[in-house]
């Protein structure tokens, strides 16, 4: 059987699902915002339109998700502080500019470094982790994309 194509939103909220519920288990006491967090990202889950689709609908999915959201986990734990950093640029970068993600300079002004070729570098890595994905095709140093 083959893995459903999960909308983005749907895994981004689920990996916010599994850090809150991680962040829980670290804070046994005053709670109540996490909890509470929770169960709104629960609330969004359950009512993303994914789950009306023939996939969606599919008794393995849910299961699928978070394996998927497990899976980018594992691969973000093997980043480096600097990837780390670099990523958090191009994420945010993305949401403030409805998706469009910044240029190697630009991630580079960011994170503080000041060499492209450094950035470049790192970006290499990061795409051979399968943390993104970079296109030639896309434009002058907006050929980054994020799988999620």
């Amino acid at each position: 059987m083959q893995q459903p194509t999960f909308p983005r939103d749907l895994i981004r909220t689920q990996l916010q699902r599994t850090r809150t519920y991680a962040a829980l288990e670290l804070r046994p006491f005053e709670t109540t915002a996490l909890r509470r967090r929770l169960r709104q990202l629960d609330n969004r889950i359950s009512a993303h339109p994914f789950w009306q689709t023939a996939a969606g609908r599919s008794p393995s999915a849910r299961v699928e998700l978070r394996e998927l959201v497990r899976e980018i986990q594992e691969t973000e734990e093997h980043l480096s502080d600097q990837q780390r950093r670099i990523l958090r640029c191009i994420r945010e970068w993305a949401a403030a500019h409805n998706g469009e993600t910044p240029s190697v300079r630009e991630i580079g002004r960011i994170v503080g470094l000041s060499s492209t070729g450094s950035v470049a570098y790192q970006l290499g890595q990061m795409e051979q982790l399968g943390v993104l994905d970079r296109s030639v095709n896309r434009g002058p140093g907006k050929g980054i994309s994020l799988p999620w």
